[in-house]
This record gives C-alpha cells, sequence and structure tokens, in this order.
C-alpha cells in the first residue's frame, strides 16, 4: 500500500509534469517554431522528482544538444549527409564531449546529431540545428521554472527525511543485532539481519542520489549545503560503526564472561537505541530532541565495571576468547556511542534551525 504523503507528492509530480509539457507546446507554437514537440519531450524528460535532479538533467541534456547542434550543423553545412558522414560526426560529438568533461550528456549529443542529420529538412542544416536548440532550451526552460515555483521540492529537504529514515533504519537494525538471545537469533534469525541490513543499503543509496541532487541546488546559503555533506558523512561513519558490532558480536554464546555487565549493557544499548531515534526527530523537526540520553555515563559506568572485575581477577576463570569477545564488543559501543554524539553535536550546531 502506498502511504498518503507519497501519493500526494506523486499526484503533484504527474500536475508538474503534464503543465511542463503543455505549456511548452503553447510557448513554442508563440513562437512559431516547426517542430514544438521537441520542446515538450525535453520538458518532460528534465522534470525530476526534486530540484536539484531537475537541474541536473537540465545541464546534462542542454550540454548534449548544444554539442550535437553544433557538430551536426557544421557536418550537414561543410561535408552532407552520407552514412560515413553521420559516422564520423557521431564520433566528433561523442568525443568533443568527453574533452568538455560532460560524460552524461554524450548519448544526447549522438542523438541530436542524428536528428539533424538524418531527418529530412527543407532549410539549411545551421537553421535546423538553432531550431533545435532553441526547442530543447524553451523546454528545459519552462520544467525549471514550474519545478521552482509549483509545489517545489528541494532536494536538501528530501535528504535531511532520507538521513532521518536511515537513522530509523540503522536503529532497528542495531537492535536486532543486540538481541537478548543473540545465539537463537545468529542460528535462526539470519534472513531477518540480511532483511535488515539491505533496507540499510538501500536507503543509503537513496541518500547519495539526495546528496547530489542537492548540491546541484546552487542558490540558498552555503553553509546548509556544507551541513549536509557533513551530516551525510557522519550518518555514514555511524553505518560503519553498527557493522563493527555486528561483526564484534558474532559466535557470542548466552552465557559467557559479558554476562557479568548486563546491568550496564542494557543501560548502555537503550540509551544507544534511543539516541536513534532522537536524531532522526531532530532531522525531521528541524529543532533538536530534548530527549537526548547520557551516553557518556553509560560508558564510564561500563568502563568502571569492566576495570573492577578485573582488578578483582574474575576475569582468570574464564577462556581468553570471551574476553576477547567482550572487549570487543565494548569498543565498538564505545565508537558508535561517540559517533552518535558527534552526530547530535553536528545536528544542534550546523543543521538545525536556533
Amino acid at each position: 500500500m502506498f502511504s498518503s504523503a507519497a501519493t500526494t507528492e506523486n499526484a503533484k509530480q504527474a500536475i508538474k509534469t503534464a503543465i511542463a509539457g503543455v505549456a511548452s507546446l503553447y510557448v513554442t507554437q508563440l513562437f512559431h517554431l516547426p517542430q514544438g514537440y521537441w520542446a515538450a519531450i525535453s520538458a518532460l524528460i528534465v522534470m525530476q522528482s526534486n530540484v536539484g535532479a531537475t537541474l541536473g538533467a537540465s545541464r546534462t541534456r542542454l550540454a548534449g544538444t548544444a554539442v550535437g547542434a553544433v557538430v551536426g550543423g557544421a557536418f550537414m553545412a561543410l561535408l552532407g549527409d552520407n552514412m560515413l558522414d553521420f559516422a564520423l560526426a557521431v564520433a566528433v560529438a561523442f568525443f568533443l564531449c568527453f574533452v568538455l568533461r560532460l560524460p552524461d550528456s554524450q548519448r544526447l549529443a549522438t542523438v541530436t546529431v542524428a536528428i539533424i542529420m538524418l531527418i529530412g529538412h527543407s532549410t539549411s542544416a545551421w537553421v535546423v540545428a538553432l531550431h533545435r536548440f532553441t526547442e530543447v532550451s524553451l523546454g528545459i526552460l519552462i520544467a525549471l521554472v514550474i519545478s521552482l515555483t509549483l509545489w517545489p521540492n528541494h532536494a536538501r529537504r528530501s535528504l535531511r527525511e532520507g538521513l532521518a529514515a536511515a537513522l530509523v533504519k540503522l536503529g532497528a537494525l542495531y537492535q536486532a543485532i543486540i538481541g537478548a538471545d543473540r545465539a537463537v537469533r545468529l542460528a535462526a534469525g539470519s534472513s531477518s539481519l540480511e532483511a535488515l541490513n539491505a533496507q540499510v543499503s538501500d536507503a543509503f543509496r537513496k541518500n547519495t542520489a539526495l546528496l547530489e541532487n542537492a548540491l546541484q541546488e546552487a542558490f540558498g546559503p552555503m553553509r546548509d549545503r556544507e551541513s549536509l555533506v557533513l551530516l551525510a558523512a557522519q550518518v555514514e561513519r555511524i553505518r560503519h560503526a553498527v557493522e563493527t558490532l555486528e561483526f564484534a558480536v558474532q559466535n557470542g554464546a548466552p552465557e559467557t564472561y559479558v554476562r557479568r555487565f548486563d546491568a550496564e549493557l542494557e543501560q548502555l544499548h537503550t540509551g544507544i537505541a534511543a539516541a536513534f531515534g532522537s536524531l532522526a526527530n531532530s532531522l525531521r523537526a528541524s529543532k533538536p530532541d530534548p530527549r537526548w540520553p547520557e551516553l557518556t555515563a553509560a560508558i564510564s559506568a561500563l568502563d568502571k565495571k569492566a576495570a573492577l572485575v578485573r582488578a578483582a581477577g574474575a576475569a582468570a576463570s574464564y577462556p581468553l576468547d570471551e574476553i576477547l569477545r567482550f572487549y570487543s564488543l565494548l569498543i565498538s559501543s564505545r565508537n558508535l556511542a561517540q559517533e552518535l554524539e558527534l552526530a547530535r553535536s553536528l545536528v544542534a550546531s550546523r543543521f538545525v534551525s536556533k
């Protein structure tokens, strides 16, 4: 089932796309351009789900059309439109995009060459090329105006929601990893962990694309974009810390040295789980969540208990691998708590509005 928010956003996007296509046709008719459908096609192609993606697609299509129009018009005017000239023009347009560092525009440049050289025209090649570039440019311009003015969906806002969703999924994965009965979970619930890891990976893939789109939005305060980059990197560090913790608890038996620290570990794990939710809430609400757990105090209590047990010589009665597993869990949990604290500081000082 689709959520109401997703349904509303898709309905808005459908209306915006339709308006962009119709408006492009109307404008080309006002200017008496011969093939206005190219403007409509361009508008439909570049109209993306957020402003940043639309800007990126617009740059790619405009650059490819410009290169293809120049190359196709030049070859038609100077050489002709036989098969050898067409093949050479396609190769030149493709390589020119490479030289200009426009790899995403290579396909569009070659398609523009084909449109100019292969479709019969009654006017000169340069006029055809100019019309094609003008039509495409008008479609792109109209799509950008509609994207920016009618229900604008900025990638920066979508990325904040995406990072919050990623933190929620990481929190769910963390709680699955620190299950009470790890031996049973690891023996019978590996498919559940795999599903959670897949959800986390999918969330991070989407956020990577959203970050690229957000950086395309050159308008707005530079501080916001810098903070988004830093925050996305910090959430990635949190993900690595969770993965390290997952490795640390593998093959842990229910009755081991770690059971001596159940109370302290429970306090720490409860605090870490709450911290994931608190960070997500801060991002969504654009203000710090006051319900931040005392992670530093929980880590200190665990360190203190470990020192007391070690000083009492209790570790001597346990196998060495159990001792090592406990300290691996301790170090991994401390690292995760520190990364969460860093994320909280970043959100509070640079990203969330005061």
